[in-house]
């Protein structure tokens, strides 16, 4: 099991996450990163949070957040390529 989940979104994703999760049976921590202020989304938090932008945490974080879309759009782009090559 994952250490952290972290989801790309904030209050909205984060909450449909945790359901996800609680419907799994499963128990692992789980935030969300809001990309537009950089907010850190807790699980039962009235609010978001932010942190130093420059810290290794947060760049962490980001790190994550900008490789896991690198990976989908690679990703799409492939699908999309392979639905034209096949007339689709």
């Amino acid at each position: 099991m994952p250490d952290l989940i972290v989801v790309d979104g904030g209050a909205g994703q984060l909450t449909a996450a945790v359901g996800e999760l609680k419907r799994l049976y499963l128990k692992v921590p789980v935030v969300g990163l809001a990309k537009k202020l950089e907010e850190i989304y807790f699980p039962k938090s009235p609010g978001p949070r932010r942190f130093d932008l420059k810290s290794r945490g947060m760049k962490l974080l980001q790190n994550v957040r900008d490789e896991a879309h690198r990976f989908a759009v690679k990703y799409h782009k492939l699908l999309r390529a392979n639905r034209v090559l096949k007339g689709r």
